[in-house]
């Protein structure tokens, strides 16, 4: 990526600006709070669209799953052309994710907008120190080098001054002790729904594991029942598992049913995993009880910090939104078939 991809997105962005704070005077701080603004949005909107592919990809993975078991199973032969099909419609997802780099875009942009965000709170402290001179080296080289340029280039001297104790740290530890609560919920959502596909997995095994048991019981070999035979006779009326005994389509199912459930299991799970809620969670609560820190040792001195102490918090910032980057870099969409 380079600073020519940035302006050009910021120049097809329809979307209203955020802002650090709003009805900001002073031309400095406007130009840091626009470019905060443009980067925010922008990596809001490439979250969105991230996000959004990794749903389709883990969907359609389980999709082809289910519908290739369903032709193989119960000899539904036409239903090849729809695996097909999904698979190539897969493939283009993953191509179209990888052709607009909504992935990449989300992660540097967010780390564009959160080293804007801190220069203009270091610029309302009267701390004359420009944010690039604080980030890590591995934004130097590769695809991230012309963030440090972008930053290295502004002006940020200003003669505004903010109580840093209730604009930044209150007000940032208050953000991330909302965004802790909030992803918990998210989750117990997470852990319910692959609980829900282990359940529904554990169960099925089960039932094939008495259904077995019962058959050996059956002197003749096969299962005499009614309602499976109307069912049997309905399916191979629309040509679906001709030639099968009900015992062969109950195991059919069963076989369905698990490996759908398995493919389940496993293309949630991997969305899961790219979303990294329990890294993002520790990242919320290593910034929340850093600014509790802070927050305290500022009422302990007349709600004063020193430049040094300002400087203290403005590296241990840029550390934490380090190892966010590092490891959200490595969550970019993967191509799985089962």
């Amino acid at each position: 990526m380079s600073r020519e991809t940035f302006e050009d997105d910021v120049k097809n962005c329809n979307l209203e600006l955020t802002h650090i704070e709003e009805g900001i005077t002073d031309q400095t701080l406007q130009e840091i709070d626009r470019r905060f603004g443009q980067a925010d949005v922008l990596s809001i909107e490439n979250a969105k669209s991230h996000v959004r592919t990794l749903r389709l990809l883990a969907l359609f993975g389980t999709l082809i799953t289910l519908t290739f078991l369903i032709y193989d199973e119960w000899e539904m032969h036409l239903l090849i052309v729809d695996v097909i099909l999904m698979i190539v419609l897969l493939i283009f997802i993953y191509k179209y994710a990888d052709k607009h780099e909504f992935h990449k875009k989300y992660v540097q942009y967010r780390l564009l907008a959160e080293s804007l965000r801190l220069q203009y709170y270091l610029s309302v402290a009267g701390i004359e120190k420009n944010v690039s001179e604080l980030l890590p080296w591995f934004v130097e080289i590769g695809s991230t080098y012309w963030i440090k340029d972008m930053l290295r280039k502004l002006d940020i001297k200003t003669d505004v001054r903010k109580d840093i104790l209730e604009y930044w740290i209150e007000d940032q530890y208050n953000y991330h002790h909302n965004a802790n609560v909030r992803l918990k919920v998210k989750q117990k959502r997470e852990k319910l729904i692959t609980n829900i596909l282990i359940a529904i997995t554990v169960t099925t095994y089960f039932i094939a594991l008495c259904f077995e048991l019962y058959m050996t019981t059956v002197p003749s070999g096969e299962l005499h029942h009614n309602m499976l035979q109307g069912i049997l006779h309905t399916f191979q009326q629309h040509t679906i598992m001709l030639g099968y005994e009900p015992t062969d389509m109950i195991r059919a199912t069963l076989k369905i049913i698990v490996g759908t459930m398995s493919a389940g299991t496993l293309f949630i799970g991997s969305y899961y995993g790219k979303m990294s809620l329990n890294d993002v969670i520790k990242d919320h609560r290593r910034m929340e009880e850093l600014y509790y820190k802070f927050e305290i040792k500022a009422k302990n001195n007349n709600n004063v910090l020193s430049k040094k102490d300002i400087l203290k918090l403005a590296q241990e910032y840029v550390i934490e939104n380090s190892i966010w980057y590092a490891y959200q870099n490595k969550n970019e969409p993967d191509l799985t078939i089962e």
